[in-house]
């Protein structure tokens, strides 16, 4: 390859790597939207289920109260029985034992009451709660919807960037050198880094260590591919006349 010739190759090819990189960026952007959506969701869904949990719990304490009421009507029926056998019974000591009943079931209801008292102001608290969880609930529905639409419309910007991108890439592609390209693409599959490394100011940008003087030299002269040899990639240095554009 002629000096203009390589020079033009490197950057092709710099241009190809700045592609790949800017791709790479886009699809790792766009790998991580499912994961923020799946996020929001989850959120919603944590307070869907303590709603849920608190919901149930209320129902056992309503439950709970309509145990206690029943039992106070149970007893009321139970304490009216005694009452009327005390009309009936002939000796004190009969009417005594009656009224032990009787003075017994009130002391029952006494509990009773107190624990329904106790219920209630607990369904009071639990349906506060779950006031509350359902204002949370409702502006996190809000907040996601919202964020899901930026998200998606992001993916779709993303993917427009992607397609365009690669329409650019491939219409330059073809003008890389073949056996420079292969070596780009083995650099790139191997190492997972960039292949190409701008020398400016004398250093290697990839490493940032001093580029070799004689390293330096020829690669100003493209008339070879120089290697940085720190790092081992190839230079794309800043030519030695500077009205040539770069890179």
């Amino acid at each position: 390859m002629a000096n203009e010739s390589l020079r033009q190759q490197l950057a092709l090819l710099y241009q190809l790597q700045e592609h790949d990189r800017e791709l790479l960026s886009f699809h790792q952007r766009l790998q991580t939207i499912p994961r923020h959506i799946a996020q929001l969701e989850a959120t919603v869904t944590k307070y869907r289920e303590d709603i849920t949990a608190k919901s149930d719990e209320l129902a056992e304490v309503e439950k709970g109260q309509r145990s206690k009421n029943a039992e106070l009507e149970m007893n009321e029926v139970q304490r009216e029985k005694y009452r009327n056998e005390q009309r009936e019974v002939t000796s004190n000591d009969a009417y005594t034992a009656l009224q032990n009943q009787i003075e017994f079931l009130d002391e029952k209801d006494s509990e009773t009451e107190e624990e329904i008292l106790e219920l209630m102001e607990k369904g009071d608290q639990l349906k506060a709660e779950l006031e509350e969880l359902e204002a949370d609930i409702a502006r996190e529905n809000e907040k996601t919807s919202e964020k899901t639409s930026e998200f998606r419309s992001e993916q779709k910007n993303l993917e427009a960037q992607i397609n365009k991108k690669l329409e650019e890439r491939n219409s330059f592609l073809p003008k890389i050198d073949k056996k420079l390209s292969t070596q780009y693409h083995r650099w790139r599959e191997r190492h997972k880094t960039n292949f190409i490394a701008l020398g400016k100011n004398g250093t290697c940008e990839s490493c940032r260590l001093t580029i070799q003087p004689q390293n330096l030299k020829e690669a100003q002269k493209y008339e070879k591919l120089v290697y940085c040899s720190s790092c081992k990639r190839l230079l794309y240095v800043e030519p030695a006349d500077p009205n040539i554009s770069f890179p």
